[in-house]
């Protein structure tokens, strides 16, 4: 992939045997096309990283996702499903899609005439979310649509079970093979955007870029934590008992593992632009808003060294 692009970002994170998926897109100021997408692996060794292309495309990638048998599954704008394995049979694809693939033997169709946005799940359990409000299953062999939600913002798999979120106070679980909405007191805004859903201490957070953290009660509907409306919260996640938030402009925060499932004050821990935030293995990885060149943030909490940048 060629450097000449103003913005290289890194999307998304994900574990792979004893790796980092990274999925990256490329974008210039005045691009008048579909941004080209690439999907890495980045190894790390001590101090060091070693980064191994796998897969590029013309047209954007829209999201990505890491089987239990370490299958890459991914999404794209114009409806095609891509798989590391060859899986899918190349059918209905657009006319203008140029693929290069590296090291794995991918594969892909076009399934859907609607605008993927999110995808997770398993080989033969496999789910996309659309924009247009569908929901796709896809068992390994057919695939099956269902009503989902418009405008989802993200997927996210917790303790187990899938959750699908969205604008407009929209908050999905998938359990027992069923998806369900979830419910939210009165008080919450019904034009609330759940970004990011995370468990802490037994109970289930969900945090919103209008600066929200929110609570799941024991009748299960969420109720107001902390509200701190100078602060977006766009994504959560939990590493040893310690909640950790991207804040967007205002940085990266945690909240400390509590005794008593009493909610304390977050604490300011990185200066930046962290738009996403994932726990993997023994590091915690902070996503950065448009960078110039391809790169996340790394943060070891117990390492003498904490904080140290990744180049993809």
């Amino acid at each position: 992939m060629s450097n000449d692009f103003d913005y290289i970002t890194v999307n998304k994170v994900l574990i792979q045997g004893g790796g980092i998926i990274c999925l990256q897109s490329y974008e210039n100021d005045d691009m008048h096309v579909m941004p080209p997408a690439a999907i890495k692996k980045v190894t790390l060794n001590n101090e060091y990283s070693y980064k191994t292309t796998l897969l590029t495309t013309n047209v954007t990638l829209a999201d990505i996702t890491v089987s239990s048998l370490g299958t890459i599954w991914a999404v794209d704008m114009m409806g095609h499903l891509y798989s590391s394995k060859s899986k899918l049979n190349g059918s209905n694809l657009y006319e203008k899609l140029e693929t290069q693939a590296y090291a794995l033997k991918w594969s892909y169709q076009r399934i859907t005439e609607q605008t993927p946005a999110c995808i997770i799940g398993e080989d033969s359990d496999l789910w996309i979310a659309t924009f247009e409000g569908t929901l796709i299953h896809y068992d390994g062999q057919s695939f099956t649509s269902y009503a989902g939600i418009k405008r989802p913002i993200r997927f996210k798999e917790v303790n187990g079970d899938y959750f699908l979120m969205g604008y407009g106070c929209q908050l999905m679980q998938y359990e027992n093979k069923q998806w369900h909405a979830m419910t939210f007191d009165l008080s919450i805004t019904s034009d609330t955007p759940i970004n990011d859903v995370t468990y802490a201490n037994g109970q289930l957070l969900a945090v919103s870029n209008l600066g929200l953290i929110l609570r799941q009660q024991s009748n299960n509907i969420f109720v107001i934590a902390m509200n701190m409306p100078d602060i977006p919260w766009f994504g959560c996640d939990t590493f040893k008992g310690a909640v950790y938030l991207a804040g967007g402009s205002k940085g990266a925060y945690m909240l400390p593992k509590s005794e008593n499932n009493n909610l304390s004050e977050v604490t300011l821990i990185k200066q930046g632009y962290f738009v996403a935030v994932e726990a993997l293995d023994s590091k915690v990885i902070f996503l950065q808003a448009n960078t110039t060149s391809a790169n996340f943030v790394c943060h070891l909490p117990s390492a003498r060294r904490e904080w140290f940048l990744v180049s993809t």
